[in-house]
């Protein structure tokens, strides 16, 4: 009897047509909803490094010193760029050089392990911390190789990124509470990007009342 049936059913064409249309647009609008969240994820992680590379631009061309006051208004016209809240980035400069061994006979390049490269400021917005010594050179294999007497300046930028849709982490778990897989964006998606850029005229310095 029962096998009957599904033999039966297998064989129906009959349909529903109203029916299996809300089904077919609940899943086109489920597709779409995912595709415009991971380009907006996508939009938004090109747009903030595209800001970052403006700022980052701007600071190689200033002549004057940087400072505090500069770098608060250089963070406001990230989030404005970004069409963000202040409180989802956040933003760091820090000038390096190579230091000089006093030696007209020899030539030093600085790569971070024999010869370290040397800290001259390091500034951050909110709660950041400030690079040392140690920590920039632990970004070493991000940094160039600099020759004696060059300076650079690095700028940090890092933006919280939080997904429109309800599509973030979802984990399946599985035997005994062991989680197998995770899928989605990251409710905690951050975009950071770390830029290196020379002056361009009058090398950059550092004064705390600029």
């Amino acid at each position: 009897m029962l096998m009957r049936r599904l033999r039966k059913l297998l064989r129906e064409e009959r349909g529903s047509i109203p029916i299996e249309g809300v089904m077919g647009a609940l899943l086109i609008l489920g597709w779409y909803a995912i595709a415009f969240q991971f380009l907006d994820a996508f939009r938004t992680k090109s747009e903030a490094l595209k800001a970052s590379y403006t700022i980052a631009d701007m600071i190689s061309r200033e002549e004057a010193p940087i400072g505090p006051t500069y770098m608060a208004g250089a963070k406001r016209m990230l989030d404005f760029m970004l069409n963000s809240d202040a409180s989802r980035s956040w933003l760091r400069v820090t000038i390096i050089y190579c230091p000089s061994d006093n030696n007209a006979n020899t030539v030093i390049d600085c790569d971070g392990n024999g010869n370290k490269f040397a800290l001259e400021k390091s500034w951050a917005t909110a709660l950041t911390p400030v690079h040392t010594v140690t920590t920039i050179n632990a970004e070493k294999d991000r940094i160039p190789l600099m020759s004696e007497g060059d300076y650079a300046v690095i700028l940090e930028t890092s933006l919280s990124y939080n997904p429109i849709f309800d599509i973030g982490q979802k984990s399946l778990t599985l035997d005994g509470g062991n989680t197998w897989t995770r899928q989605g964006l990251s409710s905690q998606l951050r975009f950071s990007n770390f830029i290196i850029t020379r002056s361009r005229g009058v090398r950059n310095t550092w004064s705390d009342a600029s």
